[in-house]
């Protein structure tokens, strides 16, 4: 086994990821980023690279075992922001404290940060890569400087469910994308060449991993990134330091082992729990951080589903279907009186890949999705078989409160209601199979004040560990009713800072 010495050591590369890296190599440190997957071919899909992802294992309703958990959103260089639909909404205020909206029987939804902290980190990384947005149209959204790109039009068929939803009272507006609507940093503006989610971007006009850095110049050997490679233990120098990454080669099944001064965690929610618990020693027999039992507790994926079906046009749209996933979105449920527990969540357009005309038909898909119920037995473990590279498999235990089933319920018929007033005469609902992980990964290595009911501090660190971060989703106490990709990069670039005034 070789040994090397870096400043830092930072565990995957995607949304987070690249945002510490970057952030801390730019102030001269040695920054080694270990990233399981390997880069995306040109054309690649989600379809053309999900079976090579490990899967893990959920509990069947028989109460067995089964291989179809998914915790990974995408394992490759860049992470899920390769193949994600570019959405790029900002949490809201009742998101960084739902206590007044969860079950009684939830962990404390309450992030140990707000908004108003997180604000100059969401301004700064939209004026690095751009996000084209539309200011006070969404009713929730919170404060914010000026947009750095206009919105884009809406589709043909967001045109439609927004004109729908302005006859049923409700207030559509364009959806925040981390795509150029105009040419902006070194980027064309999109092409609408579509189909855009769970696809590679052919032009690069949508925002990836890479963008807030394209002019960010590095000290010469500052940043390195070993590709194919696999964190697989992290070492204690004493009970309370990290000194060390064991990695492994994901095609020679060598190991290898880097001594850092600081560690940090990116690589999702369930892979960062799942590491601190294979990380098991003398000095942390149930794993790293685990000293209370929270690593892995109040994992969430969020609630969701789709509606769909088909409408008559009168005419031709005037441009072309394609483009960007989802043009259009509604708030109007996301605090909802008539919704259990009071909150909702969010309904947005979700093109299906197929966006043509045909025989003056055009199909319509929504999306609807709402923060879950942080549940202390909603928990990442390990098992005792073993993986294809000899590692104990993760086990994904998952069951959706029955709060959430009434408030998604309540989604799915209102967003029905959108797809009916659109002229679409037979609504088709399609699971989207959130409890099975993949999208949306929140939790695990959850933040809070309380080391007996949190993983991390305030900061990303683990609680009982100076040198060591958690900086992925799985710092989320609380999953929020948004896509969470903006929200990660601005607290990863918050902890980033943070790191590089401890280590200077």
């Amino acid at each position: 086994m070789t040994a090397s010495a870096v400043d830092v050591c930072v565990v995957g590369s995607g949304a987070s990821g690249s945002i510490v890296a970057h952030e801390i190599a730019r102030n001269g440190f040695r920054v080694l980023v270990l990233e399981e997957g390997r880069t995306l071919l040109p054309g690649a899909s989600l379809a053309t690279v999900q079976s090579g992802f490990d899967d893990a294992l959920v509990p069947s309703p028989a109460g067995t075992l089964t291989p179809f958990g998914r915790p990974w959103s995408v394992s490759a260089l860049g992470g899920g922001m390769t193949l994600y639909a570019g959405i790029a909404f900002r949490y809201r205020t009742v998101d960084f404290d739902a206590r007044a909206h969860v079950a009684a029987d939830a962990l404390d939804p309450v992030w140990p940060i707000d908004y108003a902290e997180l604000r100059p980190y969401y301004e700064e990384l939209e004026r690095r890569m751009g996000v084209a947005r539309l200011p006070g149209a969404d009713p929730l959204e919170p404060p914010s400087d000026p947009a750095v790109l206009p919105p884009h039009e809406y589709s043909p068929q967001g045109l439609l469910i927004a004109k729908a939803g302005g006859r049923l009272g409700r207030l559509p507006f364009p959806t925040p994308l981390a795509i150029n609507s105009l040419p902006y940093g070194g980027r064309p503006a999109c092409h609408c060449c579509g189909p855009c989610n769970e696809h590679l971007c052919p032009t690069g006009a949508r925002a990836d991993a890479r963008s807030p850095f394209i002019d960010v110049p590095l000290p010469p050997g500052a940043l390195t990134v070993a590709l194919g490679s696999k964190a697989v233990h992290i070492g204690l120098g004493n009970v309370s330091r990290a000194d060390s990454v064991e990695w492994l080669d994901t095609v020679t099944s060598q190991r290898a082992r880097v001594r850092a001064r600081c560690v940090v965690l990116t690589g999702n929610a369930v892979q960062s729990a799942a590491l601190l618990l294979r990380s098991a020693q003398s000095a942390a027999p149930n794993g790293i951080g685990n000293a209370t039992g929270m690593v892995g507790s109040g994992i969430s994926f969020k609630i969701s589903g789709y509606v769909s079906g088909s409408t008559t046009l009168d005419r031709l749209p005037a441009r072309s279907p394609g483009g960007p996933f989802s043009t259009v979105a509604m708030s109007d449920h996301y605090l909802d009186d008539e919704a259990p527990s009071g909150l909702g969540g969010m309904i947005y357009e979700a093109s299906p890949a197929e966006q043509a005309v045909c025989d003056g038909t055009i199909a319509l898909r929504l999306h609807f999705l709402a923060a879950d119920q942080p549940m202390r037995k909603n928990t990442v473990r390990l098992a005792n078989s073993r993986d294809r590279l000899g590692l104990q498999k993760i086990i994904l235990e998952y069951w959706t409160h029955p709060l959430d089933k009434r408030r998604l319920g309540y989604l799915s018929r209102r967003a029905s209601e959108l797809l009916a007033e659109a002229g679409v005469k037979k609504v088709d609902y399609q699971d989207s199979n959130y409890q099975f992980g993949r999208g949306h990964l929140h939790g695990g290595c959850r933040a809070g004040v309380d080391p007996t009911e949190s993983v991390v501090d305030r900061w990303g660190r683990v609680h009982d560990i100076d040198n060591l971060y958690v900086a992925d989703g799985g710092f989320f106490p609380y999953s929020g009713g948004v896509n969470p990709t903006f929200t990660i990069q601005a607290n990863a670039l918050r902890i980033a800072r943070r790191i590089a005034t401890q280590l200077a």
